[in-house]
């Protein structure tokens, strides 16, 4: 039977964890009352947090979450790495419980509120050289315990193991992220979170940046699946997703009480890709910004195809694409995925959360 609860999140290279709060009326069996959801992340979800704190500093990723054409779809940009909102945002909106995800380093108040400590570029295994900083210091004040909790839950660990080539990321990479995101919910759970949403990873196979880059190879170097995704990458993300999915079921027995709901975003993200028509989208091999060629993402990725001088162009409609920068996601996109995670689709163990289960304290009555 589902408890009241924070929730925090955990989104496949991404996590999101949530800490158990008692709401004033409890959830209906089967489901999750969330009063507050913290969301632990890569870019995948940050909303803002390495845009802040780089801002003025030359970083150029931080600096693209902060101009155009990000954020083009919402009416300017927001920080976020995408056209729209993403899935924390609308989570937390539709759960009645802010506004959107309030980013970690933008906030100040006291209130016990959402927060996204998401930041682009976060990995649980520490990068050397040039690479984006890996640790995130989040640090939720949860109701069971006054401690600080600090946690390394990251995100590009595959991204930047590949470079070393697949058996390094299945031998070395995979297992190291898989202890690291467990050693971080125990964490989470030792301060009180009782109630986790762990996401696997979504169809990079199908990423236009990875699609362009591995074109460059020789014929018979990589393949393509029927989708048009490559199946190499598609093996490691499965080896990676099957040893999450290994992992969530021994932290639900090893720790008493704690849940650890699984949503199985590749199955979701498959769904899409083979259904495209049903979902509104034309197509989830080309970028929708992007330097142009066969994926329009010419240049490695992100819009403008990563550096500030690439040229670039925006599609018209990204509502059409699932993919916004040949790396990060359009918001139609997360909408859809937000609309199975809020129905209970592709979650395991089973479970649908419950709207409208945050308190807000009534304003004592003044004189009249």
């Amino acid at each position: 039977m589902a408890s009241s609860a924070t929730f925090l999140t955990i989104l496949a290279v991404l996590a999101i964890a949530l800490v158990s709060v008692e709401a004033s009326r409890k959830a209906k069996p089967g489901t999750l009352c969330p009063t507050a959801l913290f969301t632990f992340s890569d870019s995948l979800s940050d909303s803002g947090n390495r845009y802040r704190e780089g801002m003025g500093s030359g970083d150029t990723l931080s600096a693209l979450a902060g101009r155009d054409p990000y954020g083009v779809t919402y009416g300017r940009p927001t920080g976020r790495y995408s056209d729209g909102l993403l899935i924390p945002d609308l989570l937390i909106s539709n759960l009645r419980l802010e506004n959107l995800a309030i980013a970690s380093l933008s906030y100040n108040g006291s209130e016990f509120v959402s927060l996204n400590f998401g930041y682009a570029g976060a990995t649980v295994i520490p990068v050397q050289g040039n690479q984006p900083p890996y640790l995130v210091h989040a640090s939720p004040e949860l109701p069971a315990s006054p401690e600080e909790h600090h946690r390394a839950i990251g995100g590009d660990d595959i991204n930047f193991g590949l470079a070393q080539g697949g058996n390094y990321v299945v031998q070395v990479v995979v297992p190291a992220v898989v202890k690291g995101l467990a050693d971080a919910i125990a964490t989470l759970y030792s301060a009180g979170a009782r109630n986790v949403l762990l996401f696997n990873m979504p169809r990079a196979d199908c990423a236009p940046t990875y699609l362009q880059a591995f074109g460059e190879y020789q014929p018979g170097t990589y393949h393509l699946d029927k989708d048009g995704c490559i199946v190499e990458v598609g093996e490691l993300v499965s080896v990676f997703n099957s040893a999450m999915q290994t992992m969530a079921g021994e932290l639900r027995q090893n720790y008493t009480g704690l849940n650890v709901y699984y949503f199985d975003w590749n199955a979701a993200n498959t769904e899409v890709i083979e259904n495209m028509d049903t979902y509104g989208f034309t197509t989830n091999l080309k970028s929708c910004c992007g330097g142009g060629g066969q994926y329009n993402c010419n240049g490695g990725g992100l819009c403008g195809c990563g550096t500030a001088n690439v040229s670039y162009t925006v599609c018209k409609d990204p509502d059409e694409y699932t993919t916004f920068d040949g790396v990060h996601y359009t918001g139609h996109f997360y909408r859809i995925m937000t609309d199975f995670i809020l129905a209970g689709q592709y979650i395991s163990p089973n479970v649908t959360l419950q709207k409208g289960c945050k308190v807000i304290p009534e304003e004592p009555a003044g004189p009249l």
